[in-house]
């Protein structure tokens, strides 16, 4: 159970983390507008826009923060934090490896399921 007195410092902490990953995600979305208007943006796959670059950068980011988050005294990603990161990688993936939408929609699908049921049976209570 967690104390009174650590509750505020553990909502700050949280707090932190999310702005720590805002200001990554933002950073990142800025340099993939900024290198599409120099026009120096890479093509991906069969597309030429700029819109996967943006999911290539936020998944890795986010799995970075969680497993971070996981491994160090942060709080804990929460099971949304795993399904947005789940979601970016699998968007971003998909415009790499040029898989149809739906099989990348289906493997996100399995993955979340999984997450869900993952932390709902390794919960102490």
């Amino acid at each position: 159970m967690t104390d009174v007195k650590e509750a505020p410092k553990h909502d700050a902490e949280r707090k932190r983390m999310d702005a720590i990953w805002w200001g990554g995600a933002l950073i990142w979305i800025g340099l993939a507008l900024g290198a599409e208007y120099l026009d120096i943006l890479p093509e991906i796959g069969d597309t030429g826009e700029w819109w996967p670059w943006i999911f290539i950068g936020l998944g890795p980011w986010a799995l970075a923060l969680n497993i971070y988050r996981t491994s160090s005294s942060a709080p804990n990603p929460t099971t949304w934090d795993w399904i947005w990161t789940v979601i970016f990688l699998a968007v971003g993936l998909g415009a790499i490896v040029d898989f149809g939408g739906e099989i990348i929609g289906a493997i996100a699908l399995i993955v979340i399921g999984g997450v869900f049921l993952l932390r709902a049976l390794s919960r102490d209570e």
